[in-house]
């Protein structure tokens, strides 16, 4: 794994814009407060990409999901659930 890009809360305050430069081109910077890490900064493009990959994966889990429900049904297996605790 490459070394994130850093900057410090200070360098954000006096120069945001180098910060957001370098989050468009090079990728996520993070943000330390306090020297610990407190927020990632990342350019709109890598934004819409992690969005895109995010919807893949719940799309994904909701087909795996239905598929399950059909099979299920198709078995007469399904069980009635009276509670959120009966699904648990």
């Amino acid at each position: 794994m490459l070394l994130p890009n850093i900057a410090t809360t200070r360098q954000i305050q006096t120069n945001y814009r180098a910060t957001f430069d370098l989050a468009k081109k090079s990728g996520p910077v993070v943000v330390m407060t306090n020297n610990k890490p407190d927020v990632v900064i990342i350019g709109y493009d890598e934004a819409e990409k992690l969005f895109e990959k995010s919807n893949q994966a719940e799309m994904k889990e909701t087909m795996k999901a239905i598929r399950a429900y059909r099979q299920a049904k198709k078995t007469k297996s399904l069980v009635q659930a009276h509670s959120l605790a009966d699904l648990i």
